[in-house]
């Protein structure tokens, strides 16, 4: 690394700076990173928000812990990256800039290119330098939500390998405290091979995905944010890293892994009924698909009786397009 040095703060100080990623004619990359180090020694808890830039919720909740969390009420070290992948959050690329999960010097998914490479193309070195840091920590949070096509579930996401860091991860993530906790494999997209969580995971960091925020939004809203917020403080209460009982969500409950997804049937005008959170029988209607003189074209139903975890709110639709995601939910997760 160069530039700012992370892991050089001292005890009982706070600092945030710019670690240098690249400095080549072909791309100039810094990292903004926050280190909270208490007065007492204790366990490394990191978090990153901005992996996709977009999810607005994530990188501000980020943002906003570094400013929440005091030295001399901290046992341990808290490290906060509120935006892993800087070029794309100035230069927002895929589907006509409402996607960020493409880094527009490579054309590189970030969240396939872990553990990274230093000598790499520059979405390869972003995710190396980051994972010096990962290296380094106990536990890690990497916060998400709705990017801005697309609104999802508040839940968390751990990763199931067969080894002993599973109970710990499952933990984080029921102590995490949100209603819903979705258990995670290597075949499944969002926590397979080349990921964030899952090379954190099988390099003995436990690591969690948290889900909050909707989509269409550039400001990001307030009960959003403070999932996030919110949760963290609930972990540092948890491990002892703060004073304090850690809050307890009043119902939690696993979800299926098993994804269900609806797509439109035919072209048209969209409208949503049901949105993410809802709970609808299996057949019931939770969308339309009109004509531009209001006829019916097809209504959307339910395919099983689920959560909606995802609502894509595109206006006109075609054939094939993406309508929502629902997830069964499972028996109770003990937390509560």
């Amino acid at each position: 690394m160069g530039g700012f040095e992370p892991l050089e703060v001292k005890s009982g100080e706070k600092a945030f700076g710019y670690v240098k990623v690249l400095d080549n004619l072909a791309a100039k990359v810094e990292m903004p990173v926050g280190v909270v180090n208490g007065q007492e020694s204790g366990p490394t808890l990191m978090v990153t928000g901005g992996l996709y830039p977009t999810e607005y919720c994530g990188v501000e909740a980020a943002s906003r812990l570094y400013q929440l969390i005091k030295p001399g009420e901290l046992k341990g070290l808290f490290i906060t990256v509120p935006v892993v992948n800087m070029p794309v959050l100035r230069f927002r690329t895929r589907w006509l800039n409402l996607r960020s999960s493409i880094t527009p010097f490579d054309g590189v998914n970030i969240n396939s290119a872990f553990p990274g490479d230093p000598n790499g193309t520059p979405t390869s070195v972003v995710a190396h330098t980051l994972f010096q840091l990962i290296k380094e920590s106990d536990y890690h949070v990497d916060f998400r939500g709705g990017d801005l096509p697309e609104s999802h579930l508040d839940h968390t996401i751990y990763l199931k390998i067969g080894e002993q860091i599973d109970e710990t991860s499952e933990t984080i993530a029921k102590a995490f405290g949100l209603r819903y906790v979705l258990p995670g494999t290597p075949e499944i997209g969002h926590t397979s091979p080349g990921t964030l969580i899952y090379e954190a995971v099988n390099t003995g960091v436990a690591s969690i995905i948290s889900e909050a925020g909707l989509g269409y939004r550039t400001q990001p809203l307030e009960e959003y944010i403070m999932a996030h917020v919110d949760g963290t403080l609930n972990l540092l209460r948890h491990f002892g890293m703060l004073e304090g009982e850690a809050e307890r969500p009043e119902t939690q409950r696993f979800l299926d892994m098993e994804w269900r997804s609806v797509t439109a049937p035919v072209a048209g005008v969209f409208t949503a009924i049901a949105d993410q959170g809802d709970v609808p029988e299996e057949g019931e209607v939770i969308g339309r698909i009109t004509d531009l003189d209001g006829s019916v074209l097809a209504e959307v139903r339910a395919p099983v009786t689920g959560v909606v975890h995802s609502m894509f709110p595109r206006r006109v639709v075609y054939p094939g397009d993406r309508l929502y995601t629902l997830l069964e939910i499972g028996e109770p997760t003990g937390w509560a």
